[in-house]
């Protein structure tokens, strides 16, 4: 069966037993979904606290070992200290400077620069919320990879599509070595994708319900993104990896893309306070300095795990919310245990090893016993 034929009554049933084969659940014959240990919770067990699923994920905590080895691969020791000071804490730490009235003034220069729509995102929202810009909301371990309907939405979702994401950069690179003999600049490329959602712990924090905090945009693009290039410019990244970091949206390929990129870098750098000119990120016209890296070109390719893992969430979510109450029996009107159960089977499996296993229906949940 073509998956474009999939209706969700038919979903359902071609993946009826699915997660009760992938052991996350009591059952009396338990299997695991993969050599990492999945850990098994009954309904009433479930972890209500979205970073709690996190935390309990072996598939998270193996992602994220290897994070951390990426992070120890890169050469120079300086970028390597930044991107670690990044991981244990991905606080917006260039907000410490805004005082009294300094965001309300930051959006208006942003919006007298045509770099934020005020139908889409008024000077209310143009931050999220935070008590302490010095102090991350949540560890970057624990926050989803996008939006609770995009890609990786479940708690650990940006280890898992940030781990996917260099592995793909890597291996474009390295596909790029073989056959032409072509290499980029490893440390510029892998620190910028490390790099590139930085920004989702703060952007994408974890409400009461189990959902995460919406997301509004800037110049064009999810705020994450301005975000995330502004506090690399606050660390003192390198110019070439903010740079490389910027084009995770977009490539610099034709004038109209690296008009883009170019938004990016200047709305990051107002949002910072910083002259990107004098930082050597835009010239004095605002454009990319030529010639342009190859890195930003690979991040950009690495960064297109969401095409497979944006469909699969969605997905995954319609059959979820209907596993919770069928086949679970969480009332309907209960949103934070239906959203328990999804952030709970993300975090354990990922959507993308579920959507697998729905796709191939009991077959699939037969080959993992």
């Amino acid at each position: 069966m073509a998956q474009g034929s999939l209706s969700r009554r038919s979903f359902l049933k071609l993946s009826a037993g699915a997660l009760a084969g992938m052991a996350l659940w009591k059952f009396d014959h338990p299997v695991h979904a993969s050599a990492a240990e999945v850990s098994q919770v009954s309904v009433s067990e479930l972890p209500l606290r979205a970073e709690e699923a996190a935390q309990k994920s072996a598939l998270i905590a193996e992602n994220w070992e290897r994070l951390e080895d990426d992070v120890a691969s890169l050469h120079d020791g300086a970028l390597q200290r930044k991107v670690q000071g990044v991981f244990d804490n991905p606080a917006p730490t260039f907000l410490r400077q805004y005082g009294a009235g300094d965001a309300a003034r930051v959006y208006e220069e942003l919006q007298a620069k045509g770099l934020v729509d005020p139908a889409k995102t008024d000077a209310a929202h143009l931050l999220p919320p935070i008590e302490d810009a010095g102090k991350t909301p949540q560890p970057f371990r624990t926050a989803p990879g996008s939006g609770y309907g995009s890609h990786h939405p479940y708690p650990g979702g940006l280890v898992t599509h940030t781990a996917a994401n260099v592995e793909i950069l890597k291996g474009i690179d390295q596909a790029y070595q073989t056959v032409f003999g072509y290499d980029c600049d490893y440390d510029v490329a892998v620190a910028a994708e490390l790099l590139h959602d930085l920004a989702k712990p703060y952007v994408f924090q974890w409400q009461e319900d189990g959902s995460s905090l919406k997301e509004y945009t800037i110049a064009g693009t999810g705020a994450h993104h301005i975000f995330s290039i502004a506090e690399s410019i606050q660390r003192g990244l390198p110019k070439e990896v903010v740079i490389a970091q910027a084009c995770a949206h977009n490539h610099p390929g034709s004038a109209s893309d690296a008009k883009q990129v170019e938004d990016w870098l200047a709305a990051a750098s107002i949002l910072a306070g910083k002259d990107p000119v004098a930082l050597g990120l835009l010239t004095q016209d605002g454009k990319l300095t030529e010639p342009v890296g190859e890195e930003g070109f690979l991040v950009h390719l690495g960064d297109h795990d969401w095409v497979l893992s944006g469909f699969a969430a969605k997905k995954c979510v319609d059959y979820l919310k209907d596993y919770a109450t069928q086949k679970l029996g969480v009332a309907t009107s209960d949103t934070k245990r239906i959203n328990a159960v999804r952030n709970y089977a993300g975090s354990q499996l990922s959507y993308m090893r579920l959507y697998q296993a729905l796709t191939q229906g009991t077959r699939q949940a037969d080959a993992l016993m």
